[in-house]
């Protein structure tokens, strides 16, 4: 009785022991992170001479180029502002007194930048940042003078002009994905044409600072 059991477990171990073990085939390498890193933000901030809001936001890509310890990023951003003037003038063509019913105007720019910015960390999570922008601002402007001999008294008109920026600021990381920076900028724009004297000579601004804080999210 013992005799076939034993010859069956021999058989069967002689089977085994004969069989192809099966090829274990390793799971594929992980992707290696891009080091290409895409971000966007906005930030709200305050015109020192225009005393006057103005907004952004942006989008952009940070780099892999180290420049000495500093790290590159290059975005894309919008702004806007808008500034109310109430005024009297002086036109030797009209009279030669002040008027003193005041000219009205409103005056808006809308800034489109690419711009690089150099970003170095001082402290743990917190890091200082420098940069500059430039573009074309799409302005508009609206005005109106109640004056009698003024054949129409609202004027309105819009302009594209050279527009350019220089920034810095401190920016703290709270987490890997998110981040908060304030900071200030100095904002240039060329001088728009407007039709319509003696409204022309509120309805520009040559140059201004700008405080502002922002966040932004890394993806």
């Amino acid at each position: 009785m013992k005799n076939p059991i034993v010859a069956l477990l021999l058989a069967a171990g002689t089977a085994f022991a004969g069989s192809p073990a099966k090829e274990v085939i390793p799971p594929p390498p992980a992707p290696e992170p891009s080091l290409w890193q895409w971000f966007a933000g906005a930030s709200a901030g305050y015109l020192i001479d225009a005393e006057e809001l103005m907004f952004h936001g942006h989008i952009g890509v940070d780099t892999p180029y180290d420049w000495g310890g500093w790290r590159s990023a290059i975005f894309l951003e919008v702004g806007y502002a808008e500034t109310d003037t109430s005024a009297a003038i002086v036109d030797p063509s009209i009279t030669a007194a002040v008027v003193t019913t005041p000219l009205v105007s409103e005056f808006s720019f809308v800034p489109v930048t690419l711009n690089f910015k150099l970003e170095r960390e001082i402290a743990p999570n917190l890091n200082f940042y420098i940069g500059a922008g430039a573009g074309v601002a799409f302005t508009e402007f609206e005005g109106y003078a109640n004056y009698a001999f003024f054949t129409d008294p609202y004027i309105s008109d819009s302009d594209e002009v050279f527009c350019a920026q220089i920034f810095t600021g401190l920016n703290y990381d709270v987490t890997e994905s998110f981040e908060l920076y304030g900071g200030a900028r100095w904002i240039y724009l060329d001088d728009s044409s407007f039709s319509g004297a003696p409204f022309s000579g509120l309805a520009d601004i040559d140059s201004d600072f700008l405080v502002e804080g922002g966040l932004r999210f890394n993806f």
